[in-house]
């Protein structure tokens, strides 16, 4: 949360929270009221999408919501994501269940489904490497482009997917798939969508036979 509580004090926070004070002409507002109201504005707009967006969008501009998305992306991160290793490594269960599935040469169900909230689905991207940085984010980094960006990795209804294939000339592939669209993981090939089984779960080695979820949270306190 270090970075997250930095960024209040960036010139592009200070300019967003002063925009929004200068709009409601409440001048005692903290970057965290801010936040809540850029959070009423993105929930209740998501509520009634087929109405025009609430009423709390309307103290924005695209510079404060610029500034407020990257505050929320860089929390996320930080708590869900890349920020520290432990973090997204106690999403391993998740990715042995996965092979669990996938995996065997035991009659299979036709399909598998969890159900989960956004913090749980974040750390599972995390440790995949999905939307992952050349360097860790930090308050400093308003400017620069990247790819964690929460509002597209996990918007409402985010989905994660892995399909298998049993083909005749060659082992199964995997096709890995995040809000129905194909995703080519680390370690896969890039140029093509499928994935031999035999890599994908290479790749994942350790989280399949080393996930002592139990020793990870001692670790956590």
């Amino acid at each position: 949360m270090f970075y997250a509580r930095s960024f209040n004090a960036e010139p592009a926070m200070q300019s967003a929270v002063a925009h929004v004070r200068a709009v409601t002409k409440i001048m005692d507002l903290t970057p965290q009221d801010v936040q809540l109201m850029y959070t009423v504005c993105a929930f209740e707009t998501a509520w009634q999408r087929r109405l025009p967006p609430s009423v709390w969008c309307r103290f924005f501009d695209v510079a404060s919501l610029s500034a407020l998305e990257f505050a929320e992306d860089l929390e996320y991160y930080w708590n869900d994501g890349y920020g520290y290793e432990l973090t997204h490594r106690i999403a391993c269960p998740a990715i042995a269940d996965m092979f669990a599935a996938i995996d065997t040469l035991k009659p299979r169900a036709n399909a598998t489904f969890y159900f989960t909230h956004s913090g749980t689905l974040l750390k599972m991207l995390a440790h995949l490497g999905v939307a992952k940085d050349e360097r860790p984010l930090t308050h400093k980094d308003f400017e620069t482009k990247r790819l964690w960006r929460t509002s597209e990795i996990d918007a409402f209804a985010t989905n994660l997917a892995f399909v298998r294939y049993d083909c005749i000339e060659r082992e199964p592939q995997i096709l890995a798939m995040h809000q129905e669209r194909v995703i080519r993981l680390p370690g896969c090939p890039q140029d093509d969508d499928l994935c031999p089984l035999s890599r994908l779960r290479a790749n994942y080695v350790d989280s399949v036979e080393h996930c002592d979820f139990e020793a990870l949270c001692q670790a956590a306190n």
